[in-house]
Formats: C-alpha cells, structure tokens, sequence
C-alpha cells in the first residue's frame, strides 16, 4: 500500500510538473526556431536521469530499458506523428496537460490517436521488431556526469531559465522513479491498451493501479492549471473537430509506425541509445518542424 501511495505522489507531481514547465516538444521547437533552446535540449535530456536509479534498474531484473534495431517504418512513425502533433499544437504528455486545462479539443484529438493506432495494430501493419535487454554498461555514469555538469552550467549561466531547466529536470527524474514500479505508466500507453482492449479484444486491459496512476497525473495538471490561473474550458470551433481528429489519426498512426509516442521514445528508449528511437526521435523533430512551417503558412494566408 505504501508503494501505491509513494507512485500516487510521484504521478501527480511529474503531472504538475508538466503543467507549470509547458513540457512539449511541440513548443521546444517553436522556441529552437526563435533562438531559445534550452526547452527542447532539456526535453531530450530528461530521460537520461532515469540512470539516477541504476543500482535499483540492476537490482530489478524484469525491468530494462526499450530497445529495438532500426527499421524504416521508424522514422517514417516519427516523421508523421511530428507534423500531427505540429498541426495539433500538442504532442503526447501536453495533450494531456492541456485537457486538464479545460481544452475539450484534445478529446478529439485522443479520439483519433486512439483511432490511428488501433488501425494499424488491427491491419498488422505495426513492424514486428525483436525487443532486447539493454546492457548497462558505462553509460549511466558517463550520462550522470554530464548532467550534472549541464545543469551546473544553466544554473551559472542562465540564471534566469533555471526554473524551466530544472522543472523539466524534476520531471526526468520522478519518470525514471515511476518507471520501477510501473514501466507502463505512460498516458500513450494506457490509451493504446485501453482502446484496444475495448475495441478489439486482443489486449489485457490496463491494471487498476495504471488508472489510478494516469489519473494521479491528471488532478497534478490539473491542480498546476489552477495555480497558474490557466484553466479555462474551450470547446471546439466549427472547422476545428476535423482539424484534432485528423491531427490525432496522424499521431496514432505514427505511434504504431514509431513503435510508441515521443513519451516513450524520450524516457524510457532514448536513455538506451535505442537505434529505433533515435530515429523516431529524429524523424519527430523533423515532423513538427514541417508541421508548424505549414501552420505558420496557413497562418499568413488566413491573414492577408
């Protein structure tokens, strides 16, 4: 019960997290292209503190990091997810966040990722690849080291981004604690599994302690929304239910291509140098970059 009650916390703290940081990619990538890139490097380092707790990854021999070899589908999964995401404004986690801000919009767009990923699961398009053990290795400790230092340097030489730094610091580091007790937590995870098991039968439904913990990070977003004074209820405009729905079909049709969302790949397969993921991260990046040249361009349009 303790154990439970220790994840609970842990859950509602990284939803909080989440909240106040704007955790994204999405927008990491809207402040890279305006010269601000601390968001988006702190985004891609954060699954690596996960190494934090390596006695107890070794100690606990059924749990090991994701790692497939590289397949084409891959960043291809990548690629599409990143422009669904870029034409969604919100990537995994921030659909989430951003739900528990009142944005009923992202409904539409789980609707659909639930839709895409089912699909492709359902018509056996997913790749079949060999998951294997990761072996440790020195890389924990050399990850470590140079964690430490980068965030010695942020904290000296940007001062005034140290908050975003070490929020989404805090967030990599509750992850890989929540990771030990339940290597599914993630809220990708749990919709995948919970829409297929409803919709096809062919997939336990997720456990009781994975909802409690999905909706322990929820009220965390939730309660940082409120404290933040940016909880406020949108409803979808008209024109905007086709624009989430075929945004979310995209996401989840790249979820299944890439093997998982840009959740999974950031901190539980990148950590690993998985060659699968750092081609789904890559080809991610590329996605939203061209999704949010589109929107921007859309954008112009609308205005002139």
């Amino acid at each position: 019960m303790f154990a439970v009650v220790i994840a609970l916390t842990i859950a509602a703290v990284i939803g909080y997290t989440a909240q106040v940081t704007g955790l994204c990619m999405v927008r990491g990538v809207h402040d890279w292209l305006q010269g601000r890139r601390l968001r988006l490097t702190a985004i891609l380092m954060a699954g690596f503190w996960i190494y934090l707790f390596t006695p107890l990854i070794e100690y606990h021999d059924y749990f090991f990091l994701a790692v497939y070899p590289f397949h084409w589908s891959i960043p291809l999964g990548g690629f599409v997810f990143g422009v669904g995401a870029a034409i969604n404004g919100a990537c995994s986690i921030s659909t989430a966040t951003r739900l528990s801000s009142g944005d009923l919009r992202m409904v539409l767009t789980m609707l659909g990722w639930l839709a895409g990923w089912v699909l492709l699961i359902v018509a056996d398009v997913e790749p079949d690849l060999r998951r294997t053990t990761y072996q440790l290795g020195l890389l924990p400790w050399f990850a470590v080291g140079a964690l430490v230092l980068a965030s010695i340097l942020v904290y000296w030489k940007f001062r005034n981004r140290w908050r975003l730094w070490s929020g989404i610091m805090l967030v990599g580091i509750f992850a890989g604690a929540l990771f030990l007790y339940e290597p599914a937590w993630s809220p990708s995870d749990f919709v995948r599994d919970a829409g297929l098991n409803l919709m096809t039968g062919i997939s336990s439904p997720p456990s009781f302690s994975r909802a409690l913990i999905l909706v322990a990070m929820l009220l965390g977003m939730t309660a940082g929304a409120w404290r933040f004074g940016r909880f406020r209820w949108v409803l979808p405009a008209a024109g905007e239910t086709g624009k989430h729905l075929s945004s979310g079909l995209l996401m989840g049709i790249g979820s299944a291509l890439a093997l998982g969302g840009n959740d999974f790949q950031l901190l539980l397969a990148l950590p690993a140098l998985s060659p699968a993921s750092l081609s789904a991260l890559a080809g991610m990046l590329a996605g939203i970059w061209v999704g949010v040249r589109l929107t921007r361009r859309d954008t112009s349009h609308q205005t002139l």
